[in-house]
């Protein structure tokens, strides 16, 4: 069972059909984060969606958000959330990283 802004997150990534939403609990693995999300979008519209889905719900319901980066990029918008990250990555980019492969070691 997830805490309820990661489930949130979950469902506004989904909500805006992004692929292969995966959530990763990392509270014992990195002192940066308790969990981490990824997601594959569509395109760079999709993506710019996603991301802005992500930050109205996070806002809607009083989570702060520290930072988002990459805006403008056609491959991976992060969004830090403090204790969750969100990644919205393109297909390519995302097997090009093998983020996936990182997280669930």
């Amino acid at each position: 069972m997830y805490p309820r802004e990661v489930n949130l997150i979950k469902k506004a990534v989904e909500d805006k059909k992004c692929e292969n939403v995966k959530v990763y609990n990392v509270k014992n693995k990195n002192p940066l984060c308790d969990y981490v999300i990824v997601c594959t979008a569509l395109n760079k519209r999709n993506m710019t969606a996603v991301a802005a889905s992500v930050e109205d719900v996070l806002e809607e319901n009083d989570f702060a958000i520290n930072h988002v980066e990459g805006r403008d990029s056609e491959e991976w918008v992060l969004v830090d959330c403090n204790d969750i990250v969100i990644h919205i990555m393109s297909e390519p980019f995302r097997e090009h990283v093998k983020i996936d492969e990182l997280l669930s070691k």
